[in-house]
């Protein structure tokens, strides 16, 4: 494996690509392209969680994929840990639309390399948990718009997704924030207000903004087909975002399939050893949203392997 990083940004070097590419050879796929994932870490806008960065990347790569980590921008990049409604500035950069149009930066950068890669652009699937999922659901639902596109200067079919395997994210922010009023949790509610100066750089937006940076407004036929999963103990995005959200792709006729495990708390990543920063994160009941997300990316996409493998003496010829 060959791991690279690259800067988004000539003078920003807390956005960053990291590649993590798969090395050729004549036993394994012997000159031909790849599929490849693009991990989108959550972590509330506020920050990028290393818990499911480069985990999740490595998962991935053991299915055969090349894999993608995107630090995009957020809210601590620009000097302040946490923001403080009412108190702390705003961050430019981590406010919506921002960290959408830096999946297509990295989209663009991973094209310029895909021949030397061997990377299939066909192929590109968006994973990413939490504030990751919602980054890569705006991205999945608006990468033909031409106000994306164009603000990256490039061309929507340049930048097309594939499909899209995300974990308990925020798809609808009308409905997290009537949710939370139902609930009626002081302290969730305030926290909810730092997130939201992290997103839109205000603490109280308006539900016109709201409205115009939920996903499941914006599905059509061109949305990528999408593997969805979430727990029903989540306390801090309530599993009704993720129902919504497949309820919402299969009115459009997107292809979808979706998972909700009973136990378990937000930000599970792949719910292993690997990702876990405490015992209560290794969940072997939800670990297998990996393997039934490989499961489900198998059926579209298939290393392009011949049907039988050759004889020893073609083997021993391969290699020689």
């Amino acid at each position: 494996m060959k791991i690279e990083q690259f800067y988004l940004y000539e003078d920003d070097p807390k956005v960053t690509l990291t590649a993590y590419i798969l090395d050729d050879s004549p036993e394994l796929t012997n000159g031909r392209k790849r599929p490849a994932v693009l991990v989108c870490p959550g972590g509330a806008y506020m920050f990028t969680s290393d818990r499911e960065a480069e985990p999740a990347a490595i998962r991935f790569a053991s299915m055969g994929y090349h894999a993608f980590v995107l630090r995009y921008s957020v809210y601590s990049n620009g000097g302040v840990k946490f923001p403080v409604p009412g108190e702390s500035p705003a961050y430019k950069k981590s406010v919506y639309p921002g960290p959408m149009l830096e999946i297509g930066m990295a989209m663009l950068l991973i094209r310029a390399h895909a021949e030397a890669w061997k990377v299939d652009m066909d192929r590109i699937i968006l994973n990413g948990g939490s504030a990751g999922a919602n980054n890569c659901a705006e991205f999945a639902v608006h990468w033909n718009d031409p106000e994306l596109s164009g603000a990256i200067g490039a061309r929507p079919e340049d930048i097309r997704p594939a499909a899209a395997v995300l974990g308990y994210g925020v798809y609808d922010y009308v409905l997290m924030q009537k949710t939370l009023e139902k609930i009626g949790d002081a302290d969730r509610i305030e926290m909810n207000r730092g997130f939201d100066l992290a997103a839109f750089g205000e603490p109280d937006p308006s539900e016109e903004i709201l409205r115009k940076a939920s996903p499941i407004h914006y599905i059509s036929k061109d949305t990528p087909p999408m593997f969805l999963w979430a727990t029903r103990e989540d306390a801090t995005v309530p599993m009704n975002q993720t129902l919504a959200m497949a309820l919402a792709l299969e009115e459009a006729g997107v292809p979808c399939e979706t998972h909700i495990f009973e136990n378990g708390q937000h930000g599970l990543s792949t719910a292993d050893q690997a990702a876990a920063q405490a015992k209560e994160q290794i969940r072997p009941d939800v670990a297998v949203w990996v393997k039934l997300a490989e499961t489900w990316l198998h059926k579209r996409f298939s290393l392009p392997l011949p049907d039988v493998c050759p004889d020893w003496k073609a083997e021993l010829e391969l290699n020689s």
